[in-house]
């Protein structure tokens, strides 16, 4: 299939994988009814086709009805799980185009009224519409059989390289010295010291309603730093993490899966009747979608879970009766605790089970750290996406959400004082079993608090948005983390909120060819391998951005681009809305990309200049981005590919439409109009008034001479 087929095809499944399967659906129905009543009563529709309505025609049109009724139902069967049987798609697509085909000869010899036509047009786009929902789930599936690990992951009783290898091996990119403790071994090391040497970390997944999304890059920039985890725990959302985790995806698996989930799936409502009486409501929802199409989306698998010997797994729910969370083993849970796990009061119901009644324990803790600690766990790796703001909100949902905050923060940080107590004793000499050093606490969260899940539901936020920005956080603390970790105090969690703030999501895509320097050659050698960015980028405080004269932003982004790689997430990157040059009627945007492929370090320079040449230009230069790709982890790398990146009116549009403030209403309005201010009113002082700079320019240039 041609790289622009598949792009579309992508685009259709994620855009209207629904309707698509409505269509489908209906597709089904009626070839199961027509031939249902061709299979019963087949002289009516021979008659009404103006068909030779004899026995023996009508016993071989009993026999059509019989295959249309099976093809009908083996349509609706794949349906309900289209993942697990795409031959249901491939096999009555094929039985369409053979439909369409012989009644269409049918009617060309005759045999048949020329009325059939309908019925021959009907199986032709019934054809289209079943193959190629077919080829995008081939598609997918080629993708994420691409981004499943190559090899074994390392056993839980191994640790992977400390923090303070991972900082020094990303700043040399040399491998650690040979003999080195596993403490502090690198990627390069080739001896292991003794397992009592090596720190046994747990990873502990908090809460945080579908923004969990977020959680799935941290836990591949973690799986690409190479750290492993003997222990994993999961709280509230943190549950579909771990799930997915344990259902024995890659994180580069899970990340697609979040891409491509429709996230409306998560909202599914009460029987009508229940409603009826509001002060008498269980919840506002119940878990029949989360169940139905979230967990088979996201691969949550429950035998594959309670199978899994790679590393142990806890998962928390609250026992309502006795008001205290139980963490339960993963070999252990099922279905209905994963639901019960993640049952958030108020939203939905509780879950019934051996006379007592189960639900999210965000309200007690929302990460379980003791029970990384009591598994001896001595370094603990906490992935939060809580918020943790001096920021009070008004409105019923935000103060609802603040509650949260204000039960998670502090169940965390009584358990951090736990942590420093533990650590105490064990400095002072004390014995402490299972606890021969201090514990350390490692911590990963977003600078400023996540968007809520009202965002995500209303399209304000993507969950590839939310997965690149997990990355870049990561990477960002691991960069600075320290052996030692985190000091234990409440400010372990604390965010800012964004002044006048501004996202919005930009992609670009074109031909980039390796080998070549020059990106005009690299557009034009590269024509059958495009490179595509898929950004989201950030204006955490437009009063500095627009007062800074780069004018950065913060990108986060991953590329596609096949020679390298169809999914690389983007470690660190950079956006400048408008640089200045040596010459005043030049300025230039600039877009920076550190990624990795291979186990190399790449760096995309992409840049576009703003000049107004002869001609009408100004299109031209504000779509196209040329293009450099470094070898190294900055421009400074030699280059080894080249192109030109097109942002094309479609993309244009979705920009436009996604440019979003964390402000409300007139503020986030003025947030938007500020960001066009400054960007139309740049493009006309170096676009319209050309001749008048050049008027003035010569007229200063005359007196001096004079």
């Amino acid at each position: 299939m041609s790289p622009a087929a598949s792009r579309w095809l992508e685009r259709q499944a994620r855009l209207n994988g629904r309707p698509w399967r409505w269509a489908l659906a209906a597709i089904g129905w009626i070839t199961l009814v027509t031939g249902a009543v061709q299979l019963f009563l087949p002289g009516v529709e021979l008659r009404l086709l103006h068909a030779d309505a004899s026995a023996a025609p009508a016993h071989f049109f009993r026999i059509v009805g019989m295959f249309m009724v099976l093809f009908g139902g083996l349509l609706l069967h794949g349906l309900h799980e289209p993942r697990a049987n795409p031959a249901a798609f491939l096999w009555t697509g094929l039985q369409k185009v053979g439909a369409c085909a012989m009644v269409a000869i049918g009617v060309g010899r005759g045999l048949l009224s020329p009325l059939a036509l309908a019925v021959a047009a009907f199986d032709g786009l019934s054809a289209v519409l079943v193959l190629g929902f077919y080829a995008s789930l081939r598609q997918r599936e080629q993708i994420i059989t691409v981004l499943k690990p190559q090899a074994r992951e390392e056993p839980p009783a191994v640790a992977g390289p400390s923090v303070s290898a991972l900082r020094v091996a990303d700043a040399t990119r040399d491998p650690m010295p040979l003999g080195q403790p596993s403490r502090m071994m690198g990627e390069g090391a080739a001896v292991q010291a003794a397992p009592v040497e090596a720190p046994r970390r747990s990873l502990v997944l908090a809460g945080g309603g579908m923004r969990v999304a977020w959680q799935a890059g941290v836990l591949r920039a973690l799986t690409d730093a190479r750290l492993g985890f003997a222990h994993a725990d999961g709280t509230s959302g943190g549950i579909i993490t771990l799930a997915m985790w344990l259902s024995g995806q890659s994180p580069a698996e899970m990340c697609e899966r979040w891409r491509t989930l429709d996230v409306k799936d998560f909202v599914s409502l009460m029987p009508l009747d229940e409603y009826a009486q509001p002060w008498k409501l269980t919840a506002l929802g119940d878990a029949d979608g989360i169940v139905q199409h979230v967990f088979p989306h996201l691969g949550v698998d429950v035998d594959a879970i309670r199978a899994n010997r790679e590393r142990s797994g806890t998962f928390n729910v609250c026992d309502f009766a006795r008001k205290t969370n139980e963490a339960i083993p993963h070999t252990d849970v099922d279905r209905d605790l994963l639901v019960a796990g993640i049952s958030l009061p108020l939203f939905m119901p509780p879950v019934a089970r051996d006379g007592h009644l189960y639900l999210d324990s965000v309200w007690i803790q929302d990460a379980n750290v003791m029970e990384a600690v009591n598994r001896g766990a001595d370094e603990v790796w906490v992935v939060w996406c809580i918020g943790n703001t001096p920021q009070y909100h008004d409105g019923f949902f935000r103060q609802y959400v603040h509650m949260i905050e204000l039960s998670a923060n502090g169940a965390l940080f009584a358990q951090l004082e736990q942590v420093r107590e533990l650590n105490a004793r064990i400095l002072a000499g004390e014995h402490v079993p299972g606890h021969a050093r201090p514990i350390t606490v490692h911590v990963i969260r977003p600078e400023h608090p996540l968007p809520l899940d009202p965002d995500f539901y209303a399209g304000h936020v993507t969950a590839a948005s939310l997965i690149d920005q997990g990355y870049s956080d990561a990477w960002r603390y691991l960069s600075v983390a320290d052996a030692q970790g985190l000091p234990l105090t409440p400010e372990i969690t604390q965010m800012t909120e964004p002044a006048n703030d501004l996202t919005f999501r930009e992609t670009m895509s074109g031909p980039l060819a390796m080998g070549t320097t020059d990106p005009e050659a690299g557009a034009h050698d590269g024509r059958s391998t495009p490179f595509t960015m898929h950004c989201t980028i950030t204006i955490d405080d437009m009063d500095a951005f627009v007062r800074d004269p780069d004018h950065a932003a913060r990108l986060v982004a991953h590329v596609q681009y096949k020679p390298l790689g169809m999914d690389l997430p983007v470690r660190e990157g950079s956006f400048n809305l408008f640089r200045a040059t040596d010459d005043p009627r030049t300025k230039i945007m600039s877009y920076g990309l550190r990624f990795q492929a291979h186990g190399r370090d790449y760096y995309l320079d992409g840049t576009k200049t703003l000049r107004d040449d002869p001609g009408p230009d100004l299109w031209r230069d504000t779509t196209r981005l040329y293009s450099y790709l470094h070898e190294g982890v900055d421009a400074r790398g030699p280059v080894v590919g080249a192109g030109v990146l097109v942002l094309g009116m479609r993309e244009l549009l979705h920009l436009v439409s996604s440019m979003r403030s964390s402000r409300e209403g007139v503020e986030g309005a003025e947030m938007v109009a500020r960001f066009g201010h400054l960007f139309l009113g740049a493009l006309w002082d170096l676009y319209a008034p050309e001749a008048p700079v050049r008027e003035r320019e010569e007229e200063a240039t005359h007196g001096h001479e004079g």
